[in-house]
């Protein structure tokens, strides 16, 4: 008898490649098609990437369809005092030089991480950003209230402006007079 390789056996210190080999290769292969890119980007949180269109509402990944900004600030006024939850009391467009002013959204609905901020503007001129806050949960139906203080114990005289900021975007503001 000769010695000849049989045809269903592989060459001396060749690999066996058979049907269950291939499966598996083309299994490894799609599993690192589908969690390569995702551990990549962190997650691949498909919902997280949204952007805006030309009327400024929010789209979703795909670029469009819209998507709930879900945040929505209540008309900002000026009052001297707020109540425990925030909520003006009364409200004025007019202050003395040493009163502390609160600029209020009230009936407000936010989303949890969306950040506000206000602007002071002096004349026209922007003089102060007050200290950002973000939602550490949903809020609906809130007031969002910022204090203004004077610096040295008295504001100048003059035509003020507090201008909300949501997510970076000016989302509303209200003016007042210092006296």
């Amino acid at each position: 008898m000769q010695n000849q390789p049989m045809k269903d056996r592989p060459a001396p210190g060749q690999p066996r490649i058979d049907g269950r080999m291939i499966a598996i290769g083309l299994l490894l292969l799609v599993a690192a098609l589908v969690f390569i890119p995702r551990l990549l980007d962190g997650g691949g949180d498909d919902d997280a990437a949204t952007t805006r269109d030309d009327n400024d509402e929010v789209l979703d990944n795909t670029g469009s369809q819209p998507v709930s900004d879900a945040s929505d600030l209540g008309r900002p006024v000026a009052a001297p005092s707020v109540d425990r939850d925030n909520c003006p009391v009364e409200t004025t467009s007019e202050f003395d030089e040493t009163d502390d002013i609160y600029v209020v959204a009230p009936d407000s609905d936010v989303v949890e991480g969306t950040s506000v901020f206000v602007r002071i503007y002096q004349d026209g001129t922007p003089v102060e950003d007050l200290p950002e806050i973000i939602a550490d949960q949903d809020y609906e139906n809130s007031c969002i209230a910022f204090v203004v203080e004077a610096v040295d114990g008295e504001f100048d005289p003059g035509q003020y402006e507090a201008e909300f900021y949501v997510n970076g975007n000016a989302a509303g503001s209200v003016t007042f007079e210092i006296n």
